[in-house]
């Protein structure tokens, strides 16, 4: 150190090398004691100093007040303020030339002491020049003149006489280290956080970097440590992804960019302050994912086909991280497209299903099993994809439910499946709730709940009647199906059916399903109906008949099909004209009597009309030469009320057939079964058909009529030949066709109607669109069926076409 003559500053200078060298030989008696003396220095003026200033003499050693004692302490304070720059210069540039022999960890060690122990030094160098500051630099930064603070021009020495020459020395050996960490050497962590914190604490500079605008009071660590560190590793990971790029390798790239950006990031966690992590990410996001997204795009067909969970995992975890560019929209919409287009390729076609010399109807069934459940385990992957690779994201829900709706509405489904799905769909309800002894039998011996089972399976389905359109075509044969369950008894279960009800009256337009609801009052009310009136049968001694279940139908709830036919069949069984005419008594008494009363006598009067084809009975019938136990029992045959007619024919003497004394019973051609019936010839058909495949009647080879099967014999106690024939099943779903298109066809008159009454004119274009957003939440709107309806109410004069243009309708109410 330099040598002062001054006692004074040979005194300070001593106490300054123990404080910056923190040699522990600096007590608080030295603190104290070199405090007091500057404090004196800048106060007390002798008498030759007063002179040289040129002002009147005045006592020794008294302290002079006024003009001239504040020039001394200016000339004194200015004095002491630019030896102690010229003092801590030269120290700084001993430890500069220390510092830059040093390499590697040894220098960002040195440093990160020497800054430690500096900026406490300068703590203690500012507590002794307190007066200094407050007497002389104070007012000096009042007048604007360029003066710092001690600590402050501390700071300001170390930045430009150790920092600045050294800093890029110092960076390069972060740079290494860190490389030298990136392929796996074993390396000093903590001393590269110290000098990051070092850096950060020097504050010479107040700048703001672009990309950042609000971080202030760091612009020494953003210029000397952050920016070169970013930049560092943004060429780390482009040196390793470069040429993945060239090869069009979009899963090696997008593999090798998340492990790289997820490994540049832990080691920023290490080596960054708080606030350089998103300055890091931010710069790796911009050059890795927001630059390549285009590559990634056109890669994005290939990553699902490859079907590797994985890979669209780490693409979306890519894209997320600049999800505020938009750029997941891509990826969403590639993932509606495979959505799409696994549910056309696994969509079966009719002749990929059904077994050999299955009837039409086991493979009609079979192949809606396996359309409907083929289109939901797709809609339960794809579901399963979202979550797990998705994060069950909204974007990609949206793009996955439109991606289903399109796609069960496509003409490439109707194509394959030869159908409307949501008629597919309303025969696989029909399945699933009616009941099946199969399914029972086996839920019953895994301990499973087979409503609990049928449950699942229905909410499973009832998502695609939400996504369907023509819901219209499926609500008519959905009532016809639920209407023969109810009326033959095979539903699951009342409760069932009506939870049913409820989930797709959610998804429907408002009165969609209002006949639904009534349809399910209808037989709870029958319930209670046939419940007294079976008591009052039980009581009636006369009547032979053990057991009655009657169900009252409303004219206007049920479906026009169920009540077409042979219902005015005019001569039943005797047993069963016995309890039609009790109860037509007793129903008459009750409601008519009612009606009358509350119309005050005009004469309205309820009619019951029957529906034989829907009624059965279960009769216990023995065979004459049965042996054992069905001799003592009999066999239990669950039949429908003609079956029960033909049957009672051979067993009483009716006197129209032949060979009553036979050992075989009676024998009956199909003319005397049709004359002593009176039902239709082609049912008669039918219902021979059954008993003959049954094996309870035989058909005599000679003269083709019908005899007892003295031989019957099943293993089955109860035998159910009452299921509606195939050909009443078709008439019905074919007259629910016809129905559907009569009534599309009405709608739309009466929307083409309104909306012209309500613009006054308007385009075809317009007018079929406004059309068919009146009716997307019934059926999908078609050329064909509007340009049909068009033409009615423009043949009723209800409209006309413009004469200046063909394609403009006015309206002439």
């Amino acid at each position: 150190m330099r040598k002062n003559s001054d006692t004074f500053f040979y005194e300070l200078e001593t106490n300054l090398d123990r404080v910056l060298e923190l040699s522990g030989r600096f007590t608080m008696n030295d603190y104290l004691r070199l405090y007091t003396n500057i404090s004196v220095r800048l106060n007390i003026a002798t008498e030759i100093e007063v002179e040289t200033l040129g002002r009147s003499s005045a006592v020794r050693g008294k302290r002079y007040s006024g003009v001239s004692s504040i020039h001394v302490t200016a000339q004194r304070g200015c004095q002491l303020y630019h030896w102690l720059i010229d003092y801590v210069k030269d120290f700084l540039k001993d430890l500069q030339q220390k510092m830059l022999k040093l390499g590697g960890v040894s220098i960002l060690r040195f440093y990160a002491e020497e800054w430690e122990k500096y900026i406490f030094a300068a703590k203690l160098v500012r507590g002794m020049f307190l007066s200094l500051q407050r007497q002389y630099l104070e007012g000096e930064k009042r007048c604007n003149n360029n003066y710092c603070f001690v600590q402050e021009t501390l700071e300001q020495l170390w930045y430009l006489y150790l920092f600045k020459p050294g800093s890029s020395h110092i960076v390069r050996n972060v740079v290494f280290l860190v490389d030298k960490k990136r392929n796996g050497y074993a390396i000093e962590d903590n001393f590269v956080l110290m000098l990051a914190n070092a850096f950060s604490r020097l504050k010479p500079e107040n700048t703001r970097e672009a990309y950042v605008p609000y971080r202030e009071n760091l612009g020494v660590y953003l210029r000397f440590f952050e920016g070169p560190y970013v930049r560092a590793a943004v060429s780390y990971v482009r040196a390793r992804t470069s040429h993945l790029c060239e090869s069009e390798n979009v899963r090696e790239y997008i593999s090798a960019v998340d492990r790289l950006i997820r490994t540049e990031e832990i080691y920023g966690q290490d080596f960054l302050l708080p606030e350089s992590k998103v300055v890091l990410s931010c710069f790796l996001n911009k050059h890795f994912i927001d630059d390549k997204i285009q590559y990634i795009v056109d890669g994005l067909q290939q990553l699902f086909a490859s079907g590797d969970k994985s890979d669209l995992q780490l693409t979306y975890k890519l894209l997320d991280r600049v999800s505020s560019l938009g750029h997941l929209q891509p990826l969403s919409r590639a993932f509606g497209e495979h959505v799409f287009d696994e549910i056309v390729r696994l969509s079966p076609a009719p002749t990929e299903v059904g077994k050999k010399g299955a009837s039409s109807a086991e493979t009609q069934a079979a192949y809606t099993s396996s359309f409907i459940d083929a289109i939901l385990d797709t809609m339960d992957a794809q579901a399963q994809l979202l979550a797990e690779c998705f994060a069950s994201n909204e974007q990609f829900a949206a793009s996955m439910n439109e991606a289903f709706r399109r796609a069960i509405n496509s003409d490439d489904i109707v194509d394959r499946c030869k159908s409307i799905p949501l008629k597919h769909l309303a025969q696989y309800f029909h399945q699933v709730a009616s009941t099946n002894q199969k399914a029972a039998k086996v839920a019953d011996v895994s301990g499973v709940n087979i409503e609990t089972v049928i449950k699942e399976k229905l909410e499973r389905a009832i998502k695609m009647y939400g996504l369907g359109k023509h819901k219209d075509a499926f609500l008519k044969l959905y009532a016809l199906h639920l209407a023969r369950r109810l009326l033959l008894e095979q539903s699951v279960s009342l409760e069932l059916e009506r939870t049913l009800v409820l989930k797709i009256d959610k998804l429907s337009a408002m009165a969609m399903t209002v006949k639904l609801k009534n349809m399910l009052v209808d037989i709870e009310t029958s319930q209670d109906m046939s419940r007294s009136f079976s008591q009052a049968v039980a009581a009636d001694k006369s009547v032979s008949v053990s057991d009655v279940h009657i169900k009252v139908l409303k004219t206007t709830t049920w479906p026009s099909p169920i009540q077409s036919g042979s219902s005015n069949w005019a001569t039943p069984p005797p047993q069963l004209a016995q309890i039609c005419s009790m109860f037509a008594n007793a129903y008459n008494a009750r409601y008519n009597s009612e009606d009358r009363d509350r119309m005050k006598g005009k004469g309205i009067k309820r009619k019951l009309r029957w529906l034989w084809e829907y009624s059965k009975c279960s009769v216990q019938f023995f065979f004459p030469h049965s042996t054992g136990r069905v001799a003592k029992t009999g066999y239990t045959f669950i039949l429908n009320t003609f079956q029960l007619a033909i049957l009672m024919l051979f067993t009483e003497s009716s006197g129209l057939g032949t060979g009553y004394s036979s050992r075989k019973g009676p024998v009956f051609t199909k003319a005397q079964i049709c004359n002593a019936t009176n039902i239709y010839p082609e049912v008669v058909d039918a219902e021979l058909a059954i008993f003959v495949r049954a094996r309870i009647l035989v058909q005599l080879a000679l003269s083709g009529a019908y005899q007892l099967n003295d031989k019957f014999n099943s293993k089955r106690l109860r035998i159910d030949i009452s299921a509606i024939k195939k050909t009443r099943r078709a008439k019905e779903e074919a007259k629910v066709s016809e129905n559907t298109a009569r009534d599309r066809h009405e709608y739309l008159k009466a929307d083409i109607t309104r909306c012209m009454k309500a613009k006054r004119t308007m385009t075809y274009c317009d007018l079929f669109e406004a059309v068919g957003r009146k009716r997307e939440d019934y059926f999908c709107v078609t050329r064909g069926e509007f340009k049909k309806a068009l033409d009615v109410v423009i043949d009723a004069e209800l409209i006309s076409r413009a004469t200046d243009a063909t394609n403009r309708f006015i309206c002439t109410l």
